[in-house]
C-alpha cells in the first residue's frame, strides 16, 4: 500500500485523483512530511448503469476521452505539479489505479514522447494486480451508490485496446497530449521541464 511506497519511494508529493467522497470514506494517513494534492477526477464520468443496460456503452474509450474534457483541468494540474522537479518523487493514484491514474500517466508519457505501444503495454500491466482491487471497489459505498458495483467486468479491465483507442482518439482530437496540455493552460516551459527532469 501507500505505507510501503512511502518506505521505498519516499515521495515528496502524492497526487490524489479521487473525489472528496472517496477520500473521506477511504482516506489514509501518510504521516508528516508528504504533501497531498487532491485533483478530483470524477470516476467513470459518463457511464451509468442505465447506459450499460441499454447497450449504449460497452467500452471505456469514450469515457477516457470525456475525462480529459470534463476533468481536463485536474489532469493539467497534476501534470503541472509533476513539472516541478522539487516535487519529485511523485506518486499518482486514484481508487483502482487504472482509469484516472492510467489516463493521467498516459498523457504524461505521451508528452515525454514514449511510443504509444509502450504506453499501452504499461497500462495493460495493471491487469495482473486487479483482482483484489475489483473486489474492494465492488464493495465500496461510492460504487454501490452510483449503481456501478454490479457493473460488467469490462468496466474494471485494463485491456490494451482501451488505451490504444484512447491514445488514437486523443491524438485525432487534440493533436497529442502536448498540444492538449498547452490548450489547458500549461506553458511550454512546463512541458520542457517535464522532459528535462524525467528523461535520461
Amino acid at each position: 500500500g501507500l505505507q510501503h511506497l512511502r518506505a521505498t519511494v519516499d515521495p515528496s508529493v502524492v497526487i490524489d485523483l479521487r473525489i472528496p467522497l472517496e477520500v473521506t470514506r477511504e482516506g489514509y494517513d501518510l504521516g508528516a512530511g508528504i504533501r497531498v494534492v487532491n485533483c478530483p477526477m470524477t470516476p467513470q464520468s459518463g457511464i451509468t448503469q442505465e447506459h450499460i443496460d441499454a447497450g449504449m456503452c460497452d467500452n471505456l474509450i469514450d469515457d477516457y476521452l470525456r475525462q480529459i474534457d470534463v476533468n481536463g483541468s485536474y489532469v493539467a494540474e497534476a501534470l503541472g505539479i509533476i513539472a516541478e522537479p522539487g516535487n519529485h518523487p511523485v506518486i499518482i493514484h486514484c481508487t483502482a489505479g487504472k482509469d484516472r491514474t492510467g489516463i493521467t500517466v498516459a498523457m504524461l508519457l505521451d508528452i515525454l514522447g514514449v511510443p504509444h505501444e509502450h504506453i499501452v503495454a504499461d497500462y495493460h500491466v495493471t491487469t495482473k494486480n486487479m483482482a483484489p482491487v475489483i473486489e474492494r471497489i465492488r464493495n465500496a459505498p461510492v460504487f454501490q451508490e452510483n449503481g456501478l458495483a454490479d457493473a460488467p467486468d469490462w468496466i474494471f479491465a485494463s485491456d490494451p485496446e482501451t488505451m490504444a483507442g484512447f491514445l488514437a482518439g486523443m491524438t485525432e482530437l487534440y493533436g497529442g497530449a502536448a498540444a492538449w496540455a498547452l490548450a489547458q493552460g500549461l506553458s511550454q516551459e512546463q512541458l520542457d521541464s517535464l522532459r528535462s527532469s524525467l528523461l535520461a
